[in-house]
């Protein structure tokens, strides 16, 4: 290509106008000469000595730098585009921007180690919540024994409770045996100690008496289809008590016997169920010095009528525990005395809430009535 541009240099070349103007020429037909006359040049301008006319380049280049640029100069332009913009660049101090590389580079450096304390993070934290729910499962199997074997204990001990034949046998299976012995003995004085078998538990229900789940409620069918109720306290899976005066509703004389008959100066605990009422009469009578309160008991028919003086902390208690009971009768344990010379055909005074159910949460101290 270059060699072919130096072939086409333009060139300066004299004109002669002196020459002979008449020139003849020969145009070569197909089938014929033809011998033609040039025209003489047309002068533009005044003369001005020496005559240079600019020889042009052929008329095949001509045409074609007249439309596109030839794949030297398309070549040579590229080439100076870039030569240029590499020259502006290095003459203005632009360089590669290696401080983002530097930055893109410590963000993936941080992603990374990110990501790998996250992974171990993950599986500690994997690691620690295997061993929870491993401890969880083994606290589960466990409680499923420990829930297994306090029954077999309670069974054994309601079992061995009703097979006794002596009191001394018995208070092996009885709560607080040293306080219920001589009651014990004076009940059994009346009434003989007979073994009995059981023939089904029916149910066990535990008991949430004060916080406490150490309480539970036996039902058993016994020989002869007789249904029976024990409360138990069972300390530990391997441990359970007969509260034995809840069994036979223990009571310091008969009721109906004490109800008909009040011996005058007498002060006993009995078991009863408590109701809030309104019946003055006799010493009592003055509904704005007495609280009343309707006492009946278990397996007895006869009613009776507790009194307390108006504004004292016992009769605050009971009336919390009778409206908390929504007004119904509760089960209490209450200290009755008879006053002497009493009027009042069914009136005895309250003086102390025992317990306020039918059983001791705390082995009481021994102490006279």
């Amino acid at each position: 290509m270059a060699k072919a541009k130096e072939k086409q240099k333009c060139e300066l070349r004299p004109v002669d106008e002196e020459a002979d103007t008449n020139h003849r020429f020969v145009r070569l037909g197909i089938d014929s000469v033809e011998e033609i006359e040039e025209l003489p040049p047309v002068r533009v301008g005044e003369r001005i000595s020496p005559d240079l006319l600019l020889n042009p380049s052929g008329k095949e280049d001509l045409r074609t730098r007249s439309i596109e640029p030839d794949v030297g100069s398309l070549i040579e332009r590229e080439v100076q585009v870039m030569e240029e913009s590499w020259a502006t660049e290095a003459a203005s101090g632009q360089t590669f921007a290696w401080g983002w590389v530097a930055l893109v580079a410590c963000l993936f450096a941080a992603a990374i180690l990110w990501s790998l304390t996250n992974l171990n993070k993950a599986g500690e934290e994997s690691e620690v919540l295997d061993r929870a729910t491993q401890s969880n499962i083994e606290k589960e199997k466990q409680e499923e024994i420990d829930a297994e074997t306090q029954v077999s204990t309670i069974e054994r001990a309601v079992r061995n409770f009703f097979d006794s034949r002596s009191v001394e046998e018995m208070l092996r299976y009885v709560r607080h045996p040293e306080r219920v012995r001589p009651l014990m003995e004076g009940y059994y004085a009346e009434s003989s100690l007979k073994p009995l078998r059981i023939e089904s538990f029916l149910s066990l229900e535990p008991l949430n008496i004060d916080h406490s789940a150490s309480y539970w409620a036996v039902f058993c069918e016994l020989e002869g289809a007789v249904q029976s109720q024990l409360m138990l306290e069972s300390a530990s899976v391997n441990e359970a008590k007969v509260d034995w005066e809840t069994f036979v509703c223990y009571q310091p004389m008969d009721w109906d016997e004490f109800a008909k008959s009040r011996p005058e100066g007498y002060t006993g605990d009995f078991r009863v169920y408590v109701e809030k009422d309104e019946l003055h009469s006799h010493e009592f009578s003055d509904s704005s010095s007495f609280d009343c309160y309707r006492l009946t008991a278990l397996n007895g028919d006869e009613v009776l009528f507790g009194y307390v003086p108006r504004g004292l902390g016992l009769g605050l208690r009971l009336d919390k525990l009778t409206a908390g009971n929504e007004n119904q009768e509760v089960p209490m344990l209450l200290r009755l005395h008879v006053p002497k010379d009493i009027k009042s055909p069914r009136g005895v005074v309250i003086r102390e809430i025992v317990s306020p159910r039918w059983f001791f949460t705390d082995n009481p101290k021994e102490e006279g009535p």
